[in-house]
């Protein structure tokens, strides 16, 4: 035989038993303290003075760069201001200041060479429109575009560092 169940009616009158908050407060508070301590031990740990990451940090720090300095295998020439329209507006004004970092000897004339670069530059901003600038990485792009004409110029040419842009 079956076990009688138990009618709905009694269920929903039987009293229900209050919840209790305190094991939920007792978890959150033990969660904390675990982190609290966590915590704690992480900022000990990495803030020692004698640690293996601080102390590769400090000798980073005190050995001397080994990498070449650009004022130490290079010059920094610089060019003409470029000032010209840009592509499909005539209203769009651009302005440029920039220097070219030369590999060379310091005596060496590069006169010659910083014109033609200037040349190269003018020609290829008159074919840039407002619309490709105008954004930081439209910004970069044209950086980027700007060194590669310089570098099939010459060879010598290192980098391109932009002084003035202004775009009107």
């Amino acid at each position: 035989m079956a076990p009688t169940a138990q009618p709905l009616a009694d269920r929903a009158t039987a009293p229900a038993g209050k919840p209790s908050l305190l094991p939920l407060i007792a978890g959150v508070l033990l969660l904390t303290a675990i982190g609290v301590g966590a915590g704690a031990l992480f900022g000990v740990l990495v803030g020692k003075p004698d640690s293996p990451a601080a102390a590769s940090k400090a000798e980073a720090a005190a050995a001397p760069s080994t990498a070449p300095r650009p004022a130490d295998t290079g010059n920094l020439k610089s060019l003409p201001p470029i000032v010209t329209n840009l592509a499909g507006s005539q209203r769009a004004w651009i302005r440029l200041e920039a220097s070219v970092l030369m590999e060379g000897d310091a005596k060496e004339d590069f006169s010659v060479l910083t014109a033609k670069i200037t040349e190269d530059f003018l020609a290829f901003l008159r074919t840039v429109s407002l619309s490709q600038i105008e954004s930081g990485s439209g910004f970069q792009y044209l950086r980027e575009d700007l060194k590669d004409r310089a570098r099939l110029r010459s060879a010598k040419v290192r980098d391109l560092i932009v002084l003035t842009f202004v775009v009107e």
